[in-house]
């Protein structure tokens, strides 16, 4: 009897390691960062709660190589192509096209997300930095692939501090959908090759922040929970991007690691909480907790700005966001009519 007991904890000691793994985790993948002055200081955090909340159990030592190799390849495969293709921009914007409907659409097929996720975050990102500057793209690939490295670091250290973990569910069964995986994939590449043009007619440097927020957004929308979720997604990006805006603005009263690390724990265990509760508010739960990190590594980066800079950037943040939402939920609609006009009778 003794002995069941202590193999089954509770429910609330599982939600509370579960929930302190990912606030003491993301804090200290952001704050190592910070401390070392790795820029963009946003990546490993975000890595590590993406992986947090994707991953059941600690990845164990073969898995954690996978993801390292992964994310070296992608990577630098994204660089190469950028680099190579640089003078013939529609071959390179044809390769990236191509690269990004195939990672969508694995998702989309039930693949494991992560490697994929991976492949989007730096085709959507890299060769945008390569084509814009130059100078400044031969250090991205060493970033992502350090980046991981923290946050499979802080990953491995919260589980030493706090191992339990709830019994494994079985896999739950696909919802039947009629979306057509191949359409939503075309939609992601609808979503994600715009933007990118976007950020090169204009000449912006500041794409990873956008780039990297807007991929997490279409990998993780849920097109069964319909207007709802695409209006939490909504309100989610441009609510993290405020409370990120705001936390930089209490930093600036004492700017220090320890005032910063506080001020991500306070944040990060709210959101650690509902990440953990799992449900339709987990994701947008994530997709918040991104938006916060994103905007404050940026805003400390730049510290010389001006609020209005500092808005700009939360405004153009949801507005990408915003975009995204509104390509999805259209395609989500006219995948769900498609089949009603082919069988009428599918409503009996």
């Amino acid at each position: 009897m003794s002995a069941s007991r202590t193999e089954a904890p509770s429910q609330g000691d599982v939600t509370l390691h579960a929930t302190l793994r990912f606030a003491v985790g993301v804090t200290a993948a952001f704050v190592l960062s910070e401390m070392l002055q790795w820029a963009p200081s946003f990546l490993g955090p975000v890595l590590a709660a993406v992986l947090l909340s994707n991953l059941p159990m600690r990845p164990p030592l073969k898995m954690a190589v996978g993801l390292m190799v992964v994310m070296s390849v992608t990577s630098l495969f994204a660089f190469a192509i950028a680099s190579l293709f640089r003078d013939t921009p529609v071959v390179l914007f044809g390769l990236i096209g191509l690269g990004v409907f195939l990672a969508f659409l694995r998702i989309l097929r039930g693949a494991p997300p992560l490697p994929p996720l991976l492949l989007l975050i730096s085709l959507a990102t890299i060769p945008v930095v390569v084509m814009v500057a130059p100078a400044q793209a031969g250090i991205l690939p060493l970033a992502f692939i350090r980046s991981m490295a923290v946050a499979l670091l802080a990953i491995w250290v919260v589980y030493a501090a706090w191992p339990l973990t709830a019994a494994p569910k079985p896999p739950a069964n696909a919802a039947p959908g009629r979306q057509s995986p191949v359409a939503m994939a075309l939609a992601g590449v609808a979503i994600v090759m715009p933007l990118m043009l976007v950020y090169l007619l204009f000449g912006l440097t500041d794409v990873l922040p956008v780039m990297i927020a807007t991929v997490m957004l279409v990998a993780n929308f849920d097109l069964q929970r319909g207007r709802a979720h695409a209006m939490g997604m909504i309100i989610g990006n441009f609510a993290g991007g405020l409370l990120g805006l705001l936390m930089h603005t209490l930093l600036l009263t004492s700017p220090s690691l320890p005032f910063l690390a506080g001020l991500l724990l306070v944040a990060l265990l709210g959101f650690g909480q509902r990440v953990c509760a799992g449900g339709p508010a987990a994701a947008v739960a994530v997709l918040a907790c991104n938006a916060m990190l994103i905007i404050l590594s940026t805003s400390i980066s730049s510290d010389t700005g001006t609020l209005w800079l500092w808005l700009t950037r939360v405004i153009q943040f949801a507005l990408a966001g915003a975009f995204a939402v509104g390509m999805m939920t259209l395609a989500w609609h006219r995948a769900m009519n498609r089949p009603l006009a082919k069988h009428p009778s599918a409503s009996r």
